[in-house]
């Protein structure tokens, strides 16, 4: 054979050998499961994330109302994580899950101040006395929107509670509870309500819990959705959500289970 022929036969051989080793390591790479989740899921699913070995987890968070209804409108996903149940059985409506979802998970509601407000010390205890004796006239509370799960929780409570028409011109709406946040932990607004395990992640001040009597009860629900490219993987990182281990990471993050 000549010489140059041995050459480019070495030099294709090589080739292969460095395609046939690229080939080798996307396959061996793990699947990617793209999760929907609720925002106030955000560290805990960052967290078990890095847990759940079968496949690389792909996260968007948002309310869980507007995550709904992306799925709906056609966005890609795998498994959507709720913070209330009406938002699944808002997408059972839709034909778009793959089975049942799971309750893995539940929360408090609670109403939150900037750090060191001084309104516990002005004897604020409930939603009554922030009223009464925590705004001052201009003070504004902030609330996650109509049709998102956490603002859902709190309108029904103040409602229970006979205050929800003093309230409303004082309440400024936000697009998710992790929304809510911001604006009472940079002091723009003077309370908010969210979810006990957001409280613990922000700079803020925890002024009380509402009796969980005056609501619907907070639930996590996880569930596959139908046409994931990864059905069995998403059925997987479902049940993961309760085991032993997430269960664990759930205790931590302040959840509780069910």
């Amino acid at each position: 054979m000549a010489r140059g022929s041995t050459a480019g036969m070495a030099l294709g051989l090589g080739l292969l050998a460095v395609g046939s080793g690229s080939g080798v390591a996307a396959q061996g790479a793990p699947p990617t499961l793209r999760v929907f989740a609720a925002a106030s899921m955000t560290e805990l699913v960052n967290d078990l994330a890095k847990r759940f070995a079968d496949a690389k987890i792909t996260p968007s968070f948002g309310a869980s109302s507007e995550l709904a209804r992306q799925i709906v409108d056609g966005a890609p996903a795998d498994v959507f994580v709720s913070a209330s149940p009406e938002w699944i059985d808002f997408l059972r409506e839709k034909n778009a899950l793959d089975g049942s979802a799971v309750v893995f998970a539940r929360n408090e509601l609670v109403c939150i101040a900037p750090h060191a407000s001084g309104l516990a010390a002005k004897g604020v205890h409930d939603a009554a006395t922030l009223l009464e004796k925590g705004l001052a006239p201009g003070d504004r509370v902030a609330i996650a929107d109509a049709g998102v799960p956490a603002g859902e929780y709190a309108r029904q409570a103040l409602t229970r509670l006979g205050l929800i028409d003093a309230y409303r011109p004082v309440l400024v709406g936000q697009k998710d509870v992790r929304a809510v946040l911001h604006p009472v932990e940079q002091g723009e607004l003077q309370a908010g309500f969210v979810y006990a395990t957001d409280a613990r992640v922000a700079d803020v001040e925890l002024l009380f819990p509402f009796d969980p009597k005056t609501h619907a009860p907070i639930e996590y629900l996880a569930a596959t959705v139908r046409g994931s490219v990864h059905a069995g993987l998403a059925h997987g990182f479902v049940e993961f959500l309760g085991s032993a281990e997430a269960r664990g990471v759930l205790t931590q993050a302040g959840f509780l289970l069910p």
